[in-house]
């Protein structure tokens, strides 16, 4: 998770355990808008649970539907599923499996908003990019035509736009929500915890960093500016703050 930077120096920010883990959550965002219900980065789905929960000790995953529920919100009510990007961890709980083993889209009458870019790569994968994809390639939704390819920056619905902000995979996108003057942004794996808001701490698991470096800065510049508020996508403990005016940089 932090890349080239020492464990010396990130350890005093998180504690890892005896196999050198650290506690990382998966937080999707529901927005509840007045004309729309809207799910960003619904999260791993029960084949990546399966394959995935004993190397990283998964805990409490698969309850999507019931978190969902404590909201008053119905899977079916969904109108409009936004993935940053195709990871297994953020998106493989845009399908569910039926008894028998086939996959159906987990939200039958929403949208599904992908950058085309991170498609390609999700369909287009090799020895490198394999393992973060898995069952990302799966033709679901382009059958039930659920699957909708955006091109770069885009406003989704009136106050809620996607933004590329490239690094962690090449067309990985965020997510802006703007209404009354407030802005909240929602980075996915480009800052994915408050612990990568220093400019050099980046994961070892994004494809370019040096181009994650320069996005960040971009954006943080950007957040700072306006005061935006940050959403984490991976944080345990503070998963939402205000940026101060103040350089982050170290």
């Amino acid at each position: 998770m932090y890349g080239m930077v020492p464990k010396a120096l990130w350890e005093k920010r998180v504690r890892a355990d005896a196999l050198n883990r650290v506690e990382l959550s998966m937080a999707p965002l529901l927005i509840l808008g007045p004309s729309h219900k809207i799910l960003v980065d619904p999260g791993m789905g029960a084949r990546e649970i399966k394959k995935f929960r004993k190397a990283y000790e998964i805990r409490g995953a698969g309850n999507l539907e019931q978190e969902l529920s404590r909201a008053g919100v119905k899977p079916e009510e969904i109108e409009i599923v936004i993935n940053t990007h195709l990871h297994w961890d953020h998106s493989g709980a845009n399908l569910k499996l039926q008894r028998d083993g086939t996959p159906v889209p987990a939200f039958p009458n929403a949208e599904f908003y992908v950058q085309s870019g991170e498609w390609e790569s999700a369909t287009h994968t090799n020895a490198l990019t394999r393992e973060s994809y898995l069952n990302q390639n799966d033709p679901t939704l382009i059958r039930t035509g659920q699957l909708k390819r955006v091109e770069g920056d885009l406003e989704i619905v009136p106050g809620i736009r996607v933004i590329r902000t490239p690094g962690h995979t090449p067309d990985h996108q965020s997510l802006l929500i703007e209404s009354g003057g407030a802005a909240l942004l929602y980075p996915g794996d480009l800052i994915p915890t408050v612990s990568h808001l220093p400019l050099t701490t980046i994961s070892s698991l994004d494809l370019n960093p040096e181009l994650t470096f320069q996005t960040k800065k971009r954006v943080l510049k950007q957040a700072r500016e306006r005061a935006w508020t940050l959403a984490f996508c991976h944080e345990p403990v503070q998963p939402i703050m205000s940026l101060s005016r103040k350089p982050i940089n170290k």
